[in-house]
């Protein structure tokens, strides 16, 4: 049995020890993904104590469940999104977030000036994605999700990632050309 599912056993048996050793070690994961939504932090920090909150309050109803982060990931989703929606008191939908990563490359991809130029016109490709084509991007490639994962999180079906994603990298190829496509292809199969 892994660490993790000793410390969801434990939230499940009523030992606040284990939620603190969960927070501990997802809280910091969970904060970074909400800002890719919403530059409010104290929002984020909201989401993120309400899914720990949550996840105490309703621990006797918890199942036993091998995909403990996942769960954690989709559940901060979800109260991320009641909050964003609470905060504009409008009809917000999830397609109306707004996600945004800033993509770090290192030497073995560019180097020189032109690496400013290369990372400027990859960033303004992304922009013109969809926010869960971006968001999908983010998880495929730079957190190497698998979709059934991705799936998880998102709630879509297995199906639809597919889907979006090859749309998402549709979408990049036609935006981008030259140097910077080959760039950041290689730096999405590495």
């Amino acid at each position: 049995m892994s660490g993790e599912q000793l410390l969801w056993d434990a939230v499940r048996n009523s030992d606040v020890k284990g939620l603190e050793a969960l927070y501990k070690k997802y809280n910091e994961a969970l904060y970074s993904y909400g800002k890719k939504f919403t530059g409010d932090t104290h929002l984020v920090e909201d989401a993120v104590q309400e899914t720990f909150i949550s996840i105490w309050k309703y621990r006797e109803r918890l199942s036993v469940t091998a995909t403990i982060n996942l769960y954690l990931f989709k559940s901060f989703r979800n109260h991320l999104f009641r909050l964003l929606k609470e905060q504009q008191n409008t009809t917000y939908q999830e397609e109306d977030h707004a996600f945004s990563f800033e993509l770090g490359f290192d030497a073995r991809f560019i180097e020189g000036e032109d690496a400013a130029i290369l990372s400027r016109q990859i960033q303004q490709a992304l922009s013109q994605l969809t926010a869960r084509q971006r968001e999908i991007i983010w998880f495929r490639f730079f957190e190497g999700r698998s979709f059934e994962e991705i799936a998880e999180i998102m709630d879509m079906q297995v199906r639809a990632t597919y889907k979006l994603s090859a749309r998402a990298l549709a979408s990049l190829k036609e935006i981008m050309e030259g140097p910077a496509i080959v760039l950041l292809f290689s730096f999405l199969n590495t």
